[in-house]
């Protein structure tokens, strides 16, 4: 079979595919390694929270349609890497018993001068429960091989916009955490530790959610444009949280507060996550601001990691609910 190349990609074509179900026991058993929150771990417990009853992680649905796109027509693509994602919502919880579907567009393609073997595919995908509620949106961009190399680079692209720079760093582990409104600090910073990515680990989420060879085994990682076995950037993501949440429960002294996320926004992956990397994981806040809602707040964190180098990984933008009153 022929795979899919980058030149096969066309703006505008959609294709829908799954289902992707979700059991109480998946839900619980991925927040347990990932999102230990009330909402995520508990049935009874979880009903007087924000959520209203138990509910997956969003970390969980990012993963689950990772798994879904490869399953349907990724696995059978020339694709190299993922880019990033511009931005994810998660706009309504996804319950035991659920099974989504998606529906991906191709929005836009972008030729490479430092690389005429491949170029970037922008998509926006859409997930909706078997009701035809819409469960999450998100943005993202792949690279891709080309079946046939450009003969001359294409033309320059226009200059990004200048990222801005974040607040003064102010070392402050607990008023860097979006627990306590009040407490919440602009600038707070917190180191949340390391991870070794061994084989097995980077393997045990790779059979669940992004089964590429590469992220499955040594030999084949060896054969890859990267030449090792790598982690999938959602792990890498999904680590993070294990982190933060590792933080927070610190905070708290025993059980983490509950808090909901709206999404999140420009998740980039600077760098692979090879095989025997140690990842280090960091949180700052860089906003904080009352909502339309009465009594509550949104606090917002610029999120990284980075390898036993320095090098930057993975960065992105979070945004958490939370009481005004907390």
């Amino acid at each position: 079979m022929s795979l899919i190349h980058f030149e096969d990609f066309t703006p505008g074509e959609t294709r829908t595919y799954g289902a992707y179900g979700f059991s109480e026991e998946a839900i619980i058993a991925f927040a347990a390694e990932y999102d230990a929150q009330t909402f995520h771990m508990d049935a009874e417990l979880a009903r007087h929270t924000l959520l209203g009853g138990l509910a997956a992680s969003g970390w969980h649905t990012c993963s689950a349609l990772m798994r879904m796109m490869a399953d349907d027509w990724l696995g059978a693509s020339a694709c190299l890497a993922g880019i990033g994602i511009e931005d994810n919502r998660w706009l309504a919880p996804v319950r035991p018993g659920d099974a989504l579907h998606a529906q991906t567009r191709t929005l836009e393609k972008t030729d490479l001068r430092s690389r005429l073997d491949a170029g970037i595919v922008k998509f926006e995908t859409i997930l909706r429960n078997q009701d035809g509620v819409e469960v999450m949106r998100q943005t993202s961009s792949t690279l891709f091989s080309r079946r046939e190399p450009l003969t001359k680079p294409p033309a320059a692209a226009p200059p990004r916009p200048a990222t801005p720079e974040p607040p003064i760093r102010v070392d402050d582990r607990f008023a860097a955490l979006p627990d306590h409104y009040g407490r919440a600090k602009i600038g707070a910073y917190a180191d949340l530790g390391e991870r070794l990515f061994s084989a097995s680990y980077i393997r045990a989420y790779a059979q669940d959610f992004d089964p590429f060879p590469f992220h499955l085994d040594e030999a084949e990682g060896k054969k890859h444009v990267l030449g090792a076995m790598s982690a999938a950037g959602l792990q890498t993501a999904c680590c993070w949280m294990r982190h933060f949440i590792g933080l927070r429960r610190e905070a708290a002294g025993g059980e983490v507060p509950s808090r909901a996320s709206p999404g999140f926004a420009d998740m980039v992956w600077r760098k692979p996550v090879l095989v025997g990397d140690r990842i280090r994981f960091s949180t700052q806040i860089i906003a904080k601001r009352p909502t339309s809602k009465p009594g509550l707040g949104l606090v917002q964190n610029l999120n990284r990691a980075v390898n036993q180098r320095g090098e930057l990984v993975m960065a992105f933008t979070g945004v958490v609910i939370t009481p005004l009153a907390s």
